[in-house]
C-alpha cells in the first residue's frame, strides 16, 4: 500500500503540531506502507530532522511569510505532478485546501484537528476560506480521522457528519530532546499562543493574587513576544516584573515543563492539547480547563478548573504549587497517561483506516 500526502502544511510551517503528527505518521510507517511526500521546498524542522527526503534551499528572504507564499506555489505543483501520475493508492492532505479534487482519482483520508474555524469565526478575517474548504473536504473524504472524540463529537454537531464515517485517532507522543539545564526558579509555566480562546487574560488575572503574594514566584511564557496591549494589561495588573517571555528551544521547552512548579493550560478550546502529553513527558504537575478534549486527554493526571471562572482557576493552582504530596501525585499519573499515546498505536490505526478505504 502506497500513500501519498501533500505539501500544504509543510510549505506553510516551520514547527507546529499539524506538521509534527505527519512527520511522525510518516517516519513510523510499518513496512508493508510506503509513502510519498509531494514537496522539495520547505523550512519545515521536522521534515528537515528527519532526513528522509532531500529538500531543496531556494535561499530567498530572511522573511518566511514571503517563503512560504513560493514555496506552496512551487509544492503545490510538485504535489498536482504526483496526483496526476496516480502511483499511490490513498491520498492523505495535509491540511484543509480541495486544490487537488480535480485531479484525485484515489480515496482520501482527511484528518481534522479541531473545529477552531467554525467555533471561533471572530478571531478570523471575513476572507479566510478554512472553514468552508473543511466543509467540502468533510463532504467528499473517504474517511474521517478526528484527533479527540471531542473533535469527532464537534464534526458531527457542526457540520451534520454521519458517525460511521469518522475515526477517532488520538495523537501518539514521544520525547525527542533532553532538557536543557534548569533556566528559571519557582514558576508556573504557560505554553503557546495567547489568543482570544487560549483565554491568557483571565488567567493572568486569575493568578495575580498568587504573584504579588510571594514575589519569588513568576510566571513564564513561551510562544510569540508579548504586543504591545499585552504588556499594558500586565502593568495594569502590577505583575509585569514577575513575567517572562521566553522563546523556547525543543531542549528549553522540555526544562521549562521540568523544573515548573506546574503547567496551566487553561484554553476555552482545543482539538487535542499536545502539551499536555509534553507535561506527562516532563514529570510535570498539569491544571487544566475543563473545557473541550481536555478531560478526555488527561484523565487523572491534570486537576480541573472552571475556565470562565478567576476565583476557579486561582484557588486550582493554589492547590498544586503549595501542597507537594499534590503535585506529585499529578505527576505520577501523568506518566501512567501518558502510556496511552504511543506512536506505534496512532500509527496503527490510521493504516488501518487507510486499508478501510481502499
Amino acid at each position: 500500500m502506497k500513500i501519498l500526502y501533500d505539501h500544504q502544511m509543510f510549505s506553510m510551517q516551520k514547527y507546529g503540531g499539524v506538521t509534527r503528527y505527519f512527520c511522525d505518521l510518516m517516519n513510523n510507517l510499518p513496512s508493508w506502507v510506503e509513502s510519498e511526500l509531494g514537496v522539495e521546498y520547505s523550512e519545515n524542522q521536522y521534515l528537515r530532522e528527519s532526513g528522509n527526503i532531500k529538500l531543496k534551499d531556494l535561499s530567498l528572504t530572511s522573511n518566511f511569510r514571503v517563503n512560504r507564499r513560493v514555496y506552496s506555489f512551487l509544492n503545490s505543483r510538485i504535489s498536482t505532478r504526483a496526483l496526476k501520475a496516480n502511483q499511490f493508492d490513498v491520498f492523505h492532505p495535509t491540511y484543509y485546501s480541495p486544490y487537488f479534487l480535480n485531479n484525485l482519482s484515489r480515496p482520501f483520508v482527511l484528518t481534522v484537528h479541531d473545529m477552531i474555524h467554525e467555533k471561533f469565526k471572530e478571531l478570523f478575517p471575513f476572507y479566510d476560506t478554512n472553514a468552508a474548504n473543511k466543509k467540502e473536504l468533510v463532504k467528499k473524504a473517504s474517511h474521517i480521522i478526528a484527533v479527540s472524540q471531542h473533535t469527532k463529537n464537534d464534526l458531527i454537531d457542526l457540520l451534520d457528519v454521519d458517525e460511521s464515517r469518522i475515526t477517532v485517532v488520538q495523537h501518539g507522543y514521544k520525547q525527542r530532546v533532553e532538557a536543557s539545564p534548569q533556566l528559571y526558579t519557582r514558576y508556573i509555566l504557560f505554553v503557546g499562543e495567547r489568543k482570544n480562546y487560549k483565554n491568557f487574560t483571565r488567567f493572568a488575572e486569575a493568578i495575580t493574587p498568587l504573584l504579588k503574594e510571594d514575589s519569588s514566584l513568576k510566571l513564564v511564557c513561551t510562544g510569540n513576544a508579548f504586543n504591545g496591549m499585552e504588556l499594558n494589561h500586565l502593568a495594569s495588573l502590577q505583575i509585569q516584573s514577575q513575567v517572562i517571555h521566553h522563546a523556547a528551544t525543543d531542549s528549553e521547552l522540555a526544562s521549562l515543563y521540568k523544573y515548573a512548579l506546574v503547567f496551566v493550560f487553561p484554553s476555552l478550546y482545543e482539538g487535542f492539547g499536545i502539551p499536555i502529553l509534553e507535561a506527562f513527558a516532563n514529570e510535570c504537575p498539569v491544571c487544566l480547563s475543563s473545557a473541550s478534549c481536555f478531560p478526555e486527554i488527561a484523565r487523572q493526571g491534570a486537576l480541573y478548573f472552571d475556565p470562565l471562572d478567576k476565583e476557579s482557576i486561582q484557588e486550582t493552582v493554589r492547590q498544586v504549587i503549595t501542597d507537594q504530596s499534590l503535585a506529585s501525585k499529578l505527576v505520577e499519573e501523568g506518566r501512567s497517561r501518558l502510556t496511552a499515546f504511543s506512536l506505534d498505536n496512532m500509527v496503527n490505526k490510521t493504516c488501518n483506516v487507510y486499508r478501510s478505504v481502499l
